[in-house]
């Protein structure tokens, strides 16, 4: 299929006519129904393949131009109808090949902001379906296929569902097509990063649950007979959320996609012509909902990953000096509040310039590491290690009394006795080591174990010294 043009176009082709046929069920006016697939599939081909998919789509306006004249009975001779088609096609194509080339342009140049995305893809989508619904119904009066005078109240419908046809199946059709077309120009993991992933466990029951409240609002409206039942549709907005929050981008599409056949199926069935404007604007609403919903995850996750940058020291992976300093606050205002113990222990490499000017910087910062990973080991899941700047390291140890942090810090020391430093040079550190005392802040605690450090490199360096009151 990759490689043959030929059998990507039948496929094409066939696609196109099916779908036409499916939104003839649901047409409610002439050359207007509740909801128009065929726009959808045309802007997704245009999207992924481009130029190469204009024969597919042209052929297709040219046959259906022709089921068309048959099926309104026009009086047209089959050279008329195929001009008609040839015109037809131009102005149902133009449009949305003109948005898929802004959308493709705009992803191809920065524009991968989920957020965004979305936004422009339903501007185009809005703008590009009236346009369509503009050039095709000019088409139809030049070509006799529809009276000037049934354009007033053709067009406000035609474009509705037109629309609907673009922001509800476009996206499902660009997940599906790039599926089962490779190599196309563009996919839907090229829309901000977006990757395929599978549904969770309760999806099915999501879509059953979703179906079940989609019926009763529609069945509601049959019984009742109420244009203000009609809006009782506008609930399927909650459902959808619920899965856009919780299910991968193309489970979502695939839901709106069934949501908006089944609306425009129950209005075929239960005859709900007189409220269709509703149902119309319904699926739109539900579908520009449930786009701006699948950015929700994504935000969450990019929100996550700034915090794990600003809050994660980069080369050694502990936290930051802002999170250090964020969680020191923390920590003494629990300790003041529970009268607990709460001590500060902040340590460096012994001379570790001397390590970088004689190993190399590559040297020292795989240095830095292994003592974090020490530190680490000897540590509870409670405390946390920090990178004050530099060689200098910070340890938050909460209910921890003085003697306690000292014994921590010995640990530690014992543990480097192991570690050498381009396997020729024992790795040591020093440390000092200070106990909260009352009112005292966090300066005022780092700064006196800061003190104590000095003193332990004053007393030889490779050893622990505890700050005075």
């Amino acid at each position: 299929m990759q490689q043959s043009l030929l059998l990507r176009s039948l496929l094409l082709l066939a696609g196109w006519l099916l779908l036409f046929e499916i939104g003839w069920l649901v047409e409610y006016t002439s050359h207007a129904s509740v909801w128009f697939p065929v726009s959808g599939f045309t802007f997704a081909a245009l999207l992924l393949m481009g130029l190469t998919a204009l024969p597919a789509l042209l052929v297709g306006c040219v046959i259906i131009t022709f089921v068309s004249a048959f099926h309104y009975e026009l009086p047209l001779s089959n050279w008329d109808i195929f001009k008609g088609g040839l015109l037809f096609g131009i102005a149902h194509i133009i449009p949305y090949g003109l948005g898929a080339a802004l959308l493709r342009f705009l992803a191809r140049n920065g524009i991968r902001d989920v957020t965004r995305v979305i936004v422009f893809f339903l501007v185009i989508a809005a703008v590009s379906s009236l346009l369509a619904t503009a050039l095709v119904l000019s088409s139809l009066v030049v070509s006799n296929m529809m009276p000037l005078a049934d354009v007033a109240k053709t067009w406000l419908p035609f474009w509705i569902g037109d629309m609907a046809g673009v922001m509800v199946m476009a996206p499902f059709f660009v997940a599906l097509l790039s599926k089962l077309v490779p190599g196309v120009l563009f996919r839907l993991t090229d829309l901000s990063a977006l990757q395929p992933q599978r549904h969770s466990p309760h999806f099915w029951l999501k879509l059953l649950l979703n179906a079940l409240l989609l019926t009763l609002a529609m069945v509601l409206a049959y019984v009742t007979q109420s244009p203000n039942s009609a809006f009782a549709i506008f609930f399927l907005v909650i459902p959808h959320m619920w899965i856009a929050c919780s299910e991968s981008p193309f489970y979502n599409v695939l839901s709106v996609a069934l949501s908006s056949f089944l609306i425009a199926f129950l209005v075929h069935v239960l005859g709900l012509m007189d409220f269709v404007m509703v149902y119309q604007f319904a699926i739109n609403v539900i579908a520009a909902n449930t786009l701006f919903g699948l950015a929700l995850p994504t935000l969450l996750a990019d929100n996550m990953q700034l915090r794990k940058v600003a809050f994660t020291d980069n080369l050694t992976q502990v936290a930051s000096r802002d999170r250090l300093e964020q969680r020191a606050q923390l920590e003494i205002t629990k300790a003041r509040q529970d009268d607990e113990h709460f001590s500060l222990m902040v340590f460096d490499i012994d001379n570790f310039k001397q390590i970088n000017d004689e190993f190399g910087h590559h040297i020292g910062d795989h240095a830095l590491q292994q003592l974090c990973l020490i530190a680490q080991h000897s540590l509870r899941p409670e405390d946390l290690l920090g990178r004050f700047g530099g060689d200098e390291f910070v340890i938050l140890l909460p209910k921890t009394c003085k003697q306690a942090a000292q014994q921590v810090a010995e640990r530690i020391l014992e543990e480097l006795q192991n570690v050498r430093v381009a396997d020729v040079q024992r790795l040591t550190a020093s440390f000092g080591v200070a106990q909260l005392s009352d009112d005292e802040d966090y300066d005022m605690l780092f700064m006196r174990a800061d003190q104590a450090l000095y003193r332990a490199k004053y007393q030889g360096r490779n050893c622990v010294v505890q700050a005075t009151d």
